[in-house]
């Protein structure tokens, strides 16, 4: 025999209120959790399962697919403390390496290779200043080669050391008033 319901139920670490199956919160609920952490959406066998909102004590927001409990498959994460937005795809509740878009407070944003959560590899990177950036990237800072694009009307191509242009690399820096300066070592 099946049995469903509807019911709002206090336990020592959790208030749910939504649907029920044999026991088990099951359909689409929400919860909140004894550390202040609330969880809104779908729940398959007593655990978070689809579609959903986790919201951390910390106000760190993930919204999108669950399974089994942990984040997995796409997702966006609004980062409560610095308001850093990251869409991309989740494995186990850690964010898969791979294609990501990165969004910062000030309006700037970054699309391209991540691992870890940060860039790492080729991408795309549009500064709310009106700069742009497009080349590699290791552990979250421009590195290798790369085309800067400066809102100054500058604009640098060749190789990035440590999120700056190399001068003492490969490249070609012109200025707004049209002089080249080409860099070879």
């Amino acid at each position: 025999m099946e049995l469903q319901s509807e019911s709002t139920e206090t336990h020592q670490t959790e208030q749910y209120s939504g649907e029920w199956r044999d026991g088990c919160r099951e359909g689409v609920g929400d919860a909140v959790f004894a550390d202040g952490s609330r969880y809104s959406g779908q729940w398959k066998y007593d655990l978070q399962d689809g579609e959903g909102t986790f919201t951390s004590a910390e106000g760190d927001r993930y919204v999108a697919q669950w399974h089994r409990g942990f984040r997995e498959g796409a997702g966006i994460l609004t980062v409560g403390s610095s308001g850093v937005i990251k869409e991309g795809q989740w494995y186990r509740d850690e964010p898969v390496d791979g294609e990501w878009t990165i969004t910062f407070p000030d309006g700037s944003k970054f699309t391209g290779e991540c691992v870890g959560g940060r860039p790492h590899g080729r991408g795309l990177c549009k500064y709310a200043g009106g700069d742009l950036y497009d080349g590699m990237w290791v552990h979250g800072k421009r590195h290798g080669a790369g085309s800067g694009f400066f809102a100054n009307g500058e604009s640098f191509v060749g190789q990035w050391e440590n999120n700056h242009v190399a001068l003492n690399g490969q490249g070609k820096l012109t200025l707004a008033d049209g002089t080249v300066h080409v860099y070879a070592n």
